[in-house]
């Protein structure tokens, strides 16, 4: 069953123009045709009630759980080839709850003056497809592309900087994710194709980041940032 967030007052879901057009030209919705509503965080069975003009009707909440019980900010730098176009996707399917992307000394992509917001709104429209396709009950929120030094203020209850320059040996994410509580809120950094700078590391160190290395093998940026989410999603799940 399709799925699509959307506002819903007195019992009738408003669509996104873009959610309208994929549910009405993409899908070839039907009246009468069921389909899943997001609203607010609750999930409801709706139907079409007609195509032209598009309108839905709210048949009934349903019960349902799909978020992590914890938070993770990702924070990842911009990257070549549409891989952080991947990082957003597949994160939001992992379960990450907010992305942070940015620019740092050895990031290959710089913006255009006005290519941020661009990008970012490019951003947004991947993580709600993402987040229609896997189910989730949220959509990630993406913070506006910033600059490193001004990733690291984000606040966060445990704020760790994946750095290749810490010894590579055990699988520490284990203790670190494992003893989280309930509904706290982690902070990851993971950089660019070229890591970070012992200046950047420097930074994140005096600023209160604890580095953390992600295992005996050199990981691609973009599978970084991937192999951290799917970690913190299984040990927030009960995983052992």
């Amino acid at each position: 069953m399709e799925r699509y967030f959307a506002s819903v007052k007195e019992g009738v879901a408003s669509l996104s123009e873009e959610s309208a057009h994929h549910l009405r030209d993409v899908m070839r919705g039907r009246s009468g045709e069921t389909i899943e509503i997001v609203s607010e965080g609750k999930v409801y069975e709706a139907m079409i009630a007609s195509v032209k003009p598009l309108k839905i009707t709210i048949q009934k909440e349903i019960e349902t759980a799909s978020e992590l019980p914890r938070h993770l900010i990702l924070a990842f730098s911009l990257l070549k080839g549409g891989h952080d176009e991947l990082v957003l996707m597949k994160g939001t399917e992992l379960g990450v709850g907010a992305f942070a992307p940015f620019v740092s000394s050895r990031t290959i992509i710089r913006l255009e003056k006005g290519e941020g917001e661009k990008r970012r709104s490019r951003y947004e429209k991947i993580v709600i497809g993402a987040a229609e396709q896997s189910k989730r009950t949220m959509i990630p929120e993406v913070n506006p592309i910033r600059n490193y030094r001004d990733i690291l203020e984000i606040k966060a209850d445990h704020r760790y900087l994946a750095y290749e320059g810490k010894s590579l040996g055990s699988f520490e994410l284990r203790g670190m994710f494992s003893s989280l509580g309930k509904e706290e809120t982690v902070l990851a950094v993971v950089g660019p194709e070229g890591g970070f700078s012992g200046e950047e590391a420097d930074l994140a160190r005096a600023k209160g980041f604890e580095e953390i290395s992600l295992g005996k093998r050199i990981l691609r940026a973009e599978t970084a940032s991937l192999y951290l989410a799917s970690v913190f999603a299984f040990l927030s799940e009960g995983g052992k």
